[in-house]
């Protein structure tokens, strides 16, 4: 079975798209099940395709499971909320975080989730630092150097 044939193992359906008011700064007991089963789900999702990535030898940074996937989640469901008050673009310093920008693409039905087991290969269109108009569903660039230079290229030359 190649990569472009394999099923990714982990269920993505189970994510439970949350809308939070960003006027409201007390969760329900709901919320509060559904922001945390979310965010384990990105976590161990994240942790799997770049796993897989580095035993191919492809590895990188690891893409933000234990550092900005609560707050990843918690503006996610900010989004959703509130579509009127946000700009619904998930930036990162320096693209660092770029496994959690491939997944939440998936999550928003820009590209099937068999796509980010081929993290990182070559002509696989998931690059180490996310770029504009490459990536279905990722909405900045950072830069092959992380830098944000293609932004301001993009937005002097766009």
């Amino acid at each position: 079975m190649t990569v472009a044939q394999a099923v990714f193992p982990i269920d993505l359906g189970a994510y439970q798209y949350l809308k939070l008011d960003p006027a409201n700064s007390t969760l329900t007991d709901e919320q509060r099940k559904a922001l945390k089963a979310n965010i384990e789900l990105v976590r161990d999702a994240i942790v799997f395709f770049t796993a897989t990535g580095a035993a191919r030898g492809v590895g990188g940074h690891t893409g933000g499971p234990y550092d900005t996937a609560p707050e990843v989640m918690i503006l996610d469901a900010l989004f959703r909320g509130s579509p009127d008050k946000f700009v619904p673009i998930f930036f990162d310093e320096a693209g660092h975080r770029v496994a959690t920008q491939y997944l939440m693409s998936v999550l928003e039905g820009s590209m099937p989730a068999e796509q980010l087991l081929s993290y990182r290969a070559a002509h696989s269109k998931l690059p180490g630092h996310p770029e504009l108009g490459l990536t279905p569903g990722v909405k900045f660039s950072s830069g092959r150097l992380g830098h944000m230079w293609a932004l301001r290229q993009r937005r002097s030359h766009g």
